[in-house]
């Protein structure tokens, strides 16, 4: 089981209506937050908590969003050399989700400055693809994490290797 934080805008187009109370979920990242980005093509993209590491897949359909999750996430971990363990472990624990309101401002604005990174980057050769938006935004430094990692794609590695970021 896993916790997803949404926007409004999302959490009114994938969730029944109830929303539970944040907690912690089984999975070893913790906490997703996830933003509806109505652009052409319509996408979501899901930040992590603890790495800040980005996921963007397309919206559509919407109502399965959570069921094809692993399937994006995992091509990004594979992506980023993490071990099969840590990347099964993870996995794993995706089979249930709690839907949530976004609580953590400073995830909020993590999503906000990718949403604006995404639209330079679409604007490039990579409009349609979103494993290699994900790729470069995963390349992207981010600033809660200058003082250690700098990206995100080093905070998941560093922290799938030692259960910690420095």
């Amino acid at each position: 089981m896993f916790y997803l934080h949404c926007s409004k805008q999302l959490l009114d187009r994938v969730s029944s209506g109830v929303h539970e109370p944040a907690g912690k979920g089984d999975n070893i990242l913790g906490n997703w937050y996830a933003k509806a980005i109505f652009s052409k093509p319509q996408v979501v993209l899901f930040i992590n908590e603890r790495t800040l590491l980005p996921v963007l897949m397309p919206l559509a359909p919407a109502l399965n969003l959570v069921e094809r999750f692993p399937q994006y996430l995992f091509k990004i971990l594979l992506s980023q050399g993490v071990s099969e363990s840590f990347m099964q472990q993870e996995l794993d624990h995706l089979d249930k989700v709690v839907y949530c309101k976004s609580t953590n401002r400073s995830i909020i604005g993590i999503l906000n400055m990718f949403t604006y990174h995404l639209e330079g980057y679409q604007s490039m050769h990579y409009a349609d693809d979103c494993y290699s938006l994900s790729m470069m935004m995963a390349d992207t430094p981010c600033g809660p994490l200058y003082k250690s990692t700098i990206t995100p794609g080093n905070a998941l590695r560093e922290f799938a290797l030692s259960g910690q970021i420095h």
